[in-house]
């Protein structure tokens, strides 16, 4: 049997087989003829839409209609729903659809699977990791691991690489950046430290593109749904072109055209391209490198094929990029490669990835109050399996509240790189006075990116046995019906009517502003942007209507988003 490898990207998904010694990038889709010259004739679209009538599509079908929706993995983080051509569907149900389609075209190219390696970006929190190997389980995809996208990239590049050294792997696609250091010693690859940025890729190249152009346009709010949807195509196209010429024209909707250099499109994108100087920096840091420790610099992902970023990067490290790889399937390529590893089918390889941030929990400090204490550190090795032993803090204390935490303990609790996975409120069926009893918290991290956290006494009674997490909206007594549905659309070709969702007080042009800017515009504009937001957001569901200008203000202003 084949080893199945899956690329579920931000903006593009790849297929990948190894059989008989070698990897193949099955062709799952076909582009518009002008699309599949720049590379796309083997990748499809990971975008998700309504048909005329109402059935599911994908891939450049979906991509090339007004309403649909791109960045599906992006809302894998946190959103709860999505608007798609005016409805809301439940995130878990879009991913789920997808990967379902991934498999079925796969089917259509002779290669029919059940299980699979899948990719996520080395960066990607723990909610994320959850939700994307649930969404995969319920369109029939067992997943055999979730492997970090660097490490994958360094597999397909070392099947013809040398048998011993260290490598840097940039993984820069449409949503994530990753920097990843991997020592391979004779086909066994292991992470040396790994330090990403999860919102920043060619999506946000597209809007600081889409933003020098609107800048000379009078009046872009009355562009229809069609303009909107066909300038993104035009904006995306321009950007992947300037990679290859000097200037490009982009036309804009009602028969003008702009001309846009090289130099203009580099001086836009400048600050987005510096910001790979931080975690380049800090895995060498990690690791007290220097750049002459790094025997090989891998670049992967769409956005390392712009000229400017591959210059930028090749002149932090004093090295070029290595050859032979293909930065659009180089994923997909090595998640063929370890799933072959661990079904047996190759055996003179190996593979151990480790953590990109720290997992604890939250205890109080004597001295300083409420605290992140850490279990497993960054840059661990899985799998992982710890145990710490912590004290009720009152005489006869009948609960504790268990938080999983992840991020950087070294920052203050508050800080935004520190988030709350999961918690639960656990009672102790026999308190004690202080210093009579203990809590042992267990962690337990498989290769399949999932936490496992278990609590008992020192009584000797089990606590908690739970993983983290079942999706931020969905709990597990729904996901039965959500795997059914997502079969029957595409068994059928019929889009079921989404789960009847809570009322919402909000008057419904205001709902829909929020829907929209939700899943549309605040995954494709910066985290100070997205705070502002969402803040208006927050405060219209708090009022009913009061902030509903202002909704609309950010609507307009991001018109050619929606």
């Amino acid at each position: 049997m084949a080893g199945i490898g899956i690329d579920f990207g931000t903006t593009n998904s790849v297929v990948s087989q190894f059989a008989g010694g070698r990897t193949d990038v099955l062709a799952i889709d076909e582009p518009p003829a002008s699309w599949a010259t720049l590379g796309f004739d083997r990748v499809l679209p990971t975008v998700f839409g309504r048909g005329n009538a109402d059935e599911p599509i994908f891939g450049w079908a979906a991509k090339q209609r007004p309403g649909s929706l791109a960045a599906v993995k992006r809302l894998l983080r946190a959103e709860e729903v999505a608007d798609v051509d005016g409805v809301e569907y439940v995130v878990e149900e879009i991913a789920t659809m997808i990967f379902g389609h991934l498999k079925r075209a796969s089917a259509g190219q002779g290669v029919a699977f059940d299980q699979a390696v899948v990719t996520i970006p080395a960066n990607s929190r723990g909610i994320a990791r959850h939700r994307t190997k649930l969404a995969a389980g319920m369109a029939g995809v067992q997943v055999k691991a979730l492997i970090n996208e660097p490490t994958a990239a360094a597999m397909a590049y070392s099947m013809n690489a040398a048998a011993e050294e260290t490598l840097m792997v940039v993984d820069w696609g449409g949503g994530t950046l990753d920097v990843t250091v991997l020592r391979n010693i004779e086909g066994v690859f292991m992470e040396q430290a790994s330090k990403g940025i999860q919102q920043l890729g060619g999506l946000d190249f597209d809007t600081a593109l889409s933003r020098l152009v609107l800048d000379t346009v009078a009046d872009a709010s009355h562009w229809s749904a069609g303009d909107r949807a066909g300038f993104r195509l035009d904006i995306e196209r321009a950007k992947i072109m300037l990679s290859q010429v000097e200037q490009v024209s982009i036309p804009i909707p009602g028969g003008e055209y702009r001309q846009v250099t090289r130099v203009m499109f580099e001086k836009a994108v400048r600050q987005q391209i510096e910001r790979v100087r931080e975690p380049i920096e800090q895995c060498l840091s990690d690791l007290g490198f220097q750049n002459s420790d790094i025997d090989a610099l891998v670049l992967v992902g769409g956005t390392c094929k712009v000229p400017a970023v591959r210059n930028f990067v090749s002149e932090l490290l004093d090295r070029g990029p290595a050859a032979g790889v293909d930065p659009m399937t180089a994923v997909a390529e090595g998640a063929a490669v370890a799933s072959a590893i661990l079904s047996g089918d190759l055996d003179d390889r190996d593979f151990f990835v480790s953590t990109e941030h720290a997992l604890g929990t939250v205890s109080l400090d004597p001295s300083s109050g409420l605290v992140f204490s850490q279990l497993i550190p960054r840059n661990h090795k899985l799998p992982a399996r710890v145990t710490e032993t912590f004290f009720p803090v009152v005489d006869h204390q009948e609960a504790v509240m268990v938080k999983v935490m992840e991020g950087d303990p070294a920052k203050p609790l508050d800080d935004q790189d520190n988030v709350v996975l999961k918690e639960w409120e656990i009672s102790l069926p026999e308190p004690q006075p202080m210093g009579e009893i203990s809590l042992d918290l267990t962690y337990s991290y498989d290769v399949d990116g999932i936490l496992h956290v278990g609590a008992e006494d020192s009584l000797g009674n089990e606590l908690l046995n739970d993983v983290v997490s079942f999706g931020a909206s969905v709990d597990r007594r729904k996901l039965a019906a959500i795997a059914k549905r997502s079969a029957d659309a595409l068994d059928s070709g019929k889009l079921a009517e989404p789960e009847p969702r809570a009322a919402s007080s909000l008057d419904p042009a205001v709902q829909k502003n929020v829907s929209e800017l939700q899943s549309k515009v605040m995954p494709f504009i910066d985290d100070a942007e997205a705070a502002e937001v969402r803040a208006a957001i927050d405060r219209a569901k708090e009022s009913g209507h009061d902030a509903g200008d202002t909704l609309g203000g950010f609507a307009r202003k991001y018109s050619y988003l929606l």
